[in-house]
């Protein structure tokens, strides 16, 4: 196979924990094979994630994968070797298929980033030994528990708030806070529906304030019209279900009509409007006069409307356990949303609803919107908002863009607000 060249994709490593920890951005270059089959390599340090002014930092020795750093390396780099070792490892890894095709190739690259005894088959073959099953993550930065189909729904996530950044766990900042309360049916009573009872909190979490805050209130109106003839008939029509005397109605239509006698068009009109409450006929004034019935048209009110909200936020960890605090605030979202199959799987419940707080430290803030409970209508998760695909060595995104859509589950109506200048209201 000819020689070539191949630069992998930059990879972030993260040294330090906190407000201490610092992002470094590597990518490392391959050569081979040569004459003698080897693999040259050298790691390549960049400014930035978009490969910013790079600078070779380190090659590595082709028969060992040691790596010998040069004065381009920082302290940085120099005191947390392992961490970047494994990030070119990593790197090297990822250029074997165009790098190397037979199994010599291979094991020349394997031994150029340290991995002697990596299995160079291409996979059909049998094997003695099989892969490890990752254990499950711990609360320091890792996972728990194992994925498996649950028999029934999940009815609490966490008694205390999770937060993003971690350091919102004090609650000093402004904030918004989403307390997940499970869902509970209102009550039938006579003609009316008793308030939703309240359902417990069964999760919460703490994030930044939003960058964009809107509220949209609004009312649903239209236009409304009646004619004469449908004002006096329909007059007729509640004086005959009302407690007046049967005679009313009709002596006022009698009337009406007696009176039209004399008004050779107004007759015409009643006679047209009639023909065509008889025979489904449409427009015959108009077209037989070139008129129509005054319609009296008005804007009417028709009913209330439902508001909704959508906040972005995008979420960079900045260690290990930051990294799974998002992961599980990105998993309390999608799972309590989602509905629940009952045991006998004939049914389904409602998913699970939402009290949004937009807050000052641990109190509402006066001068932002109230907002009541809501049902989360859409979760959306970019995993590359930078517009690649960078990961941790505990494999997390390096950022994370969560979307989320709320929509009331009931209208704001007047008696909702006091009669006072408390704050702006819904």
């Amino acid at each position: 196979m000819a020689s070539k060249t191949l630069t992998s994709n930059s990879a972030p490593v993260v040294t330090g924990e906190g407000d201490d920890a610092t992002t470094s951005f590597v990518a490392t270059t391959v050569t081979g094979p040569d004459t003698n089959g080897n693999y040259t390599s050298e790691i390549v340090q960049y400014d930035d994630a978009k490969g910013g002014n790079p600078k070779t930092i380190g090659t590595r020795n082709p028969n060992t994968g040691e790596i010998t750093w040069n004065d381009n390396a920082s302290d940085t780099v120099k005191n947390n070797q392992k961490a970047f070792k494994k990030a070119s490892d990593n790197q090297i890894d990822t250029l074997q298929q165009d790098l190397a095709k037979s199994a010599e190739e291979k094991e020349a690259l394997n031994k150029a980033s340290g991995n002697k005894n990596q299995d160079n088959t291409d996979g059909n073959g049998d094997s003695s030994s099989e892969k490890a099953t990752p254990a499950p993550r711990n609360e320091q930065g890792q996972f728990i528990g194992f994925d498996a189909v649950s028999t029934k729904p999940r009815n609490f996530y966490t008694s205390t708030p999770l937060c993003y950044p971690l350091a919102m766990r004090q609650e000093l900042q402004d904030n918004l806070k989403i307390d997940v309360i499970k869902h509970t049916p209102k009550v039938l009573s006579g003609m009316r529906f008793e308030n939703r009872p309240k359902g417990p909190t069964i999760g919460s979490v703490i994030l930044p304030m939003p960058s964009a805050i809107t509220d949209g209130n609004k009312t649903q109106w239209g236009s409304g019209t009646m004619t004469p003839a449908q004002i006096a008939a329909s007059g007729g029509v509640k004086a005959l279900l009302g407690d007046e005397k049967l005679g009313g109605p009709f002596e006022q239509l009698e009337a009406t009509v007696a009176q039209s006698a004399g008004n050779q068009k107004i007759s015409n009109a009643v006679k047209d409007y009639f023909t065509e409450q008889l025979t489904g006929a449409e427009d015959l004034l108009a077209r037989t006069t070139g008129e129509i019935m005054n319609p009296n048209m008005e804007l009417l009110f028709k009913g209330p409307d439902l508001r909704s909200f959508s906040f972005t936020w995008k979420m960079s960890p900045r260690d290990q356990k930051e990294s799974i605090e998002i992961a599980k605030i990105i998993r309390m979202f999608k799972q309590s949303m989602a509905p629940q199959k009952t045991e006998e799987q004939l049914f389904l419940k409602a998913p699970s609803i939402y009290d949004l707080t937009l807050r000052v430290g641990k109190k509402r803030n006066n001068f932002l919107p109230k907002v009541k409970t809501c049902a989360l209508t859409d979760c959306t998760v970019n995993y590359t908002p930078d517009g690649s695909f960078m990961a941790y060595d505990n494999d997390s995104m390096v950022a994370y863009e969560m979307s989320l859509s709320f929509q009331e589950i009931e209208p704001i109506y007047n008696n909702d607000m006091s009669s006072g200048w408390d704050s702006v209201g819904y």
